[in-house]
């Protein structure tokens, strides 16, 4: 692997009973990799501390796996996040439950596999199913949740201060979001990360967007600032939150965005290079480094 990669996607929940207030299960899943090292962090979104047993996380390339503890991984490891990744949180007690997953790329069928090599770390055997049809209907619960291909996902890669993932590089047309409110010019896929998204992704991701926009109070200041818009205020423990929301055209979603506090100095780390700012005084908030996905094919857009 060449250079500094940095890759992206947003948990989505696969069952019921573990959320804190009733809400979707989120958060986000970052993988850094340079060299050797790899560091990940995993943020975990209205997950309910377990009265009994706990989470555990772990992430693989497809071919490496790692386990993630208490959510942060930072050192040497052979696994490659590079082209993508399989992410999941299992709840582990007498037996490991996949309730949560993150795929970056091509990666749907690892991430399945994720719950298997939990329970072999953990030295736990998957309870026999009570019936063949039982137990498949399971494992097609599962598969079909992550094949849906529901994920936010965006990637950013450096070498020598170019955007690549291993050896291509990302080609940027004109346009862009601006002062005059111009759209934000769409950006190709990395070659390296399989291009998941297909048309309609807003239609295939409908319920579980409008579920987000219904479940959390407005942030009523966006939504004046951004005309045609809806924005909603996620909160995550600690103080923490983020701004999630959907930008119409013409009565129809354009854009999905994902968006965080800030000062418009400098972005995040992990949102350098795929996100733009806006400038919208909410409460302490100076504004909100803000991401946008095209709603038709689901693809992160970068704005001028």
């Amino acid at each position: 692997m060449a250079g500094y990669t940095k890759n992206i996607a947003v948990l989505k929940g696969l069952k019921e009973g573990f959320s804190s207030d009733g809400g979707a299960l989120t958060g986000l899943v970052r993988a850094e990799k340079y060299s050797r090292h790899l560091r990940v962090e995993i943020s975990l979104i209205n997950f309910a501390a377990p009265e009994e047993g706990r989470y555990v996380c772990a992430i693989t390339d497809g071919k490496r796996t790692e386990t993630v503890e208490n959510c942060l991984f930072d050192g040497e490891s052979e696994v490659d996040t590079g082209a993508g990744f399989a992410a999941a949180v299992c709840y582990v007690n007498t037996s490991v439950s996949l309730i949560a997953a993150a795929v970056c790329g091509d990666l749907g069928d690892a991430a399945l596999g994720l719950k298997e090599y939990v329970e072999r770390a953990e030295n736990i055997s998957p309870p026999p199913a009570k019936t063949v049809a039982g137990a498949a209907a399971d494992v097609r619960y599962e598969d079909e949740a992550l094949a849906e291909d529901n994920y936010y996902e965006f990637d950013e890669a450096h070498e020598g201060g170019r955007a690549v993932c291993e050896d291509a590089q990302k080609e940027e047309d004109g346009g862009g979001l601006c002062e005059d409110e111009k759209a934000p010019r769409p950006v190709e896929e990395d070659e390296g990360i399989a291009a998941l998204p297909r048309p309609d992704f807003y239609g295939r991701m409908q319920s579980e967007i409008e579920g987000l926009l219904s479940a959390y109070p407005p942030q009523e200041e966006l939504c004046a600032a951004v005309e045609g818009s809806r924005w909603v205020k996620i909160s995550y423990g600690d103080g923490k939150w983020y701004v999630f929301g959907v930008i119409y055209s013409s009565g129809k979603p354009a854009y999905i965005c994902y968006g965080v506090p800030g000062n418009g100095a400098l972005p995040p780390e992990s949102m350098r290079g795929v996100s733009a700012y806006l400038p919208v005084k909410c409460g302490e908030a100076q504004g909100f480094w803000v991401i946008y996905q095209d709603a038709a094919t689901g693809f992160t857009v970068t704005p001028a």
